[in-house]
């Protein structure tokens, strides 16, 4: 496993910049999954080398994804409770 998929370039650049800044060796390119037509809707996939538990830790922090990754997905924010008011 040595790729991170993003839904957005904006995700990837921040995690290209903290990997090489650690001396990691990357690659940016679009990837169309099947059936996908439209280029807007491509991943952004990062190859990186090499691959360790750092990467992990930085693609949780970054927004990315690993293909056949089985960890559970961090626990959402906890929702406020009650309602906001706006302050005008």
């Amino acid at each position: 496993m040595d790729a991170v998929y993003f839904d957005e370039g904006e995700d990837a650049d921040e995690l290209v910049v903290a990997l090489e800044r650690e001396g990691y060796a990357t690659t940016l390119r679009r990837e169309a999954f099947a059936g996908e037509e439209d280029w807007d809707d491509r991943a952004w996939v990062l190859v990186v080398e090499p691959f360790d538990d750092r990467v992990a830790e930085l693609v949780d922090e970054h927004g990315g994804w690993l293909a056949g990754d089985d960890r559970a997905a961090p626990e959402p924010p906890p929702l406020p409770d009650g309602p906001q008011r706006l302050k005008r």
